[in-house]
């Protein structure tokens, strides 16, 4: 009896070397098996692809005071590589922009105010009563004070009263009132 062991090991496709070169038989007595499992195929390296920016936003309508708007900014576009010291800078630029629109956002808004309180001064309150009861109610009363009107060269009646002249106001609420058109 002979005290020699089989040294056979199994050649499938797990054990071959990704070359696809087939390894060296360590007995010349071995035999690959006579059905090998097939192998599987492998599929081609994914390919990534670059992804699009994000879409611009528009720009919201900025006040004119005299003033060029200033350009838009890409707040989003922020290099990896920047140091702190100019992220810093970018954001103290950015801060005094926006407190530059903020100003002149607050000047737009402190001469509306005072051009509506003006407009308030002249307006006396039988006169809003009147257009109120002529109209209907005083969404339209005051979308009618605002208008142009035909009657009054084109002015509206709150241009008309600016100027002084509070009884083409009343009569054209008159005409109104009595359906002369």
């Amino acid at each position: 009896m002979s005290t020699q062991r089989s040294t056979w090991t199994p050649t499938w496709p797990s054990t071959l070397p990704e070359s696809g070169a087939s390894p060296a038989p360590t007995n010349s007595t071995q035999r690959p098996p006579a059905n090998p499992p097939p192998r599987a195929p492998v599929p081609p390296p994914v390919q990534s692809r670059p992804t699009p920016p994000p879409p611009a936003r528009p720009a919201a309508p900025q006040p004119s005071l005299g003033r060029s708007p200033p350009a838009p900014t890409n707040h989003y576009a922020v290099p990896p590589h920047q140091t702190n010291s100019a992220v810093l800078a970018d954001l103290a630029r950015q801060a005094r922009a926006a407190r530059g629109e903020l100003q002149a956002a607050q000047e737009l808004f402190a001469r509306r105010a005072l051009s509506f309180y003006e407009t308030l001064r002249i307006v006396d309150d039988s006169l809003v009563q009147l257009a109120t009861h002529v109209l209907g109610n005083s969404v339209i009363a005051s979308a009618w004070l605002s208008s142009r009107n035909h009657h009054l060269n084109q002015r509206s009646p709150l241009e008309v009263l600016m100027v002084g002249d509070r009884e083409a106001v009343v009569n054209e609420l008159m005409r109104l009132e009595h359906g002369v058109y």
